[in-house]
């Protein structure tokens, strides 16, 4: 068996690959294992990750495992950045992490690493050695999750360390990945898997934790601007009208772009506080409420991708679970219906905030049952 460890040059990727190699526990479960160390890189990273290929290097030689570095810059840049610059110019706030988990991550990376595999099982390899096939590949990454097989089915599983837990960012892996995926940090609690970075010598403490966007280090606007062409950005940044939610006009906005759905600081009104709680960029209008209206108590989700089976789990017509409705915040029980075109139908127990463009993420327990993308009201 082959596995391909994903290396970010961050201290979470190389103590997963440390422990890959290290681990008694992982080694019974995965025997005769090959490990080789990949870097999925785009040019952006350099503003949050400088060094990370270094970094990445020199662990894998510390490790004694090859590395290599996989060019994945054009699928990024169409994949992730240009959707999150269509959809926020389009007025939602997506989250360009679950998408780059999606659409490059779990996908075209996982698929490049296969084929890195099969490659270098095939200069290893010795005569009587039977064929590589993809049976014999796993995936690793340093995300803090864990997975659990239930009624024949792979499941997402929340990690041991709640603080850390990412399985909110995981939700759209598909499960054919998911079953070849393994997370060795996802029973460790942060704290201890900083100490085995520290104890093997990977890197000092001034080492940062990477942040939630690789390739903003500033604010959105200011991605757009550079992201965006000049006529483009003039067609969406421009001064826009701020109303209330019964539609009185209260003064002039500095463009929708500028807003998101919750905000309270930076709008310029007197009488508050005040909290945006639509943005309209086709009108470029912004209406914001009182807390109390903010929330909602029902929303649709669409692009949904299932780990349980939705065709029995929705036979009585509706599934009662909890979901999340952003990374690393509350759960809120609802009941989850699956309408005539392939969306879902959320009903709240009680009111939150749930922002279109981001996901709602459904669990039972520590499971991950599903989820999908939120949609506007009017969508």
């Amino acid at each position: 068996m082959i596995t391909a460890v994903a290396m970010s040059g961050g201290v979470d990727s190389s103590a997963a690959a440390w422990l890959l190699k290290n681990d008694p526990g992982l080694n019974e479960q995965y025997p005769e294992n090959e490990i080789i160390g990949v870097t999925h890189w785009w040019d952006e990273l350099r503003l949050s990750s400088p060094g990370l290929q270094e970094r990445a290097a020199s662990v894998c030689g510390r490790l004694g495992i090859p590395y290599h570095v996989l060019d994945l810059e054009d699928s990024f840049r169409k994949k992730v950045m240009d959707d999150f610059a269509d959809n926020y110019t389009r007025g939602t706030t997506p989250n360009p992490c679950i998408r780059c988990n999606e659409r490059v991550r779990f996908s075209e990376f996982y698929d490049r690493c296969l084929e890195t595999a099969a490659a270098y099982a095939e200069s290893e390899s010795a005569a009587g050695k039977p064929p590589f096939s993809e049976n014999d590949f796993r995936f690793c990454t340093g995300h803090y999750v864990r997975t659990e097989q239930r009624g024949g089915r792979t499941f997402l599983k929340k990690a041991l360390d709640p603080a850390k837990d990412q399985s909110y960012m995981l939700y759209r892996i598909p499960s054919w990945v998911l079953n070849r995926c393994i997370f060795p940090l996802g029973e460790y609690k942060k704290e201890t898997i900083k100490k085995i970075a520290a104890e093997h010598g990977f890197f000092g403490t001034a080492i940062k934790e990477s942040q939630d966007i690789c390739f903003i280090d500033d604010d959105y606007v200011s991605f757009l601007k550079r992201h965006l062409s000049i006529s483009a950005l003039a067609e969406y940044d421009k001064p826009g009208k701020i109303f209330d939610t019964d539609g009185n006009y209260l003064g002039p906005s500095r463009g929708f772009l500028h807003y998101t759905i919750g905000q309270r600081k930076g709008l310029g009104l007197g009488n508050g506080p005040w909290y945006v709680t639509a943005v309209d960029a086709v009108k470029n209008r912004v209406t914001v409420g009182r807390q109390d209206q903010l929330g909602v108590d029902e929303f649709t989700a669409a692009e949904l991708n299932w780990f349980i089976d939705a065709s029995t789990s929705f036979a009585g017509g509706s599934l009662e679970c909890r979901v999340q409705l952003r990374y690393n915040s509350t759960e809120y029980p609802c009941t989850v219906s699956l309408t005539e075109d392939g969306s879902a139908a959320v009903q709240l127990g009680r009111k939150a905030v749930a922002t279109p463009g981001q996901s709602a993420v459904f669990y039972d327990g520590d499971l991950v049952l599903g989820g999908g993308i939120i949609q506007r009201s009017s969508d």
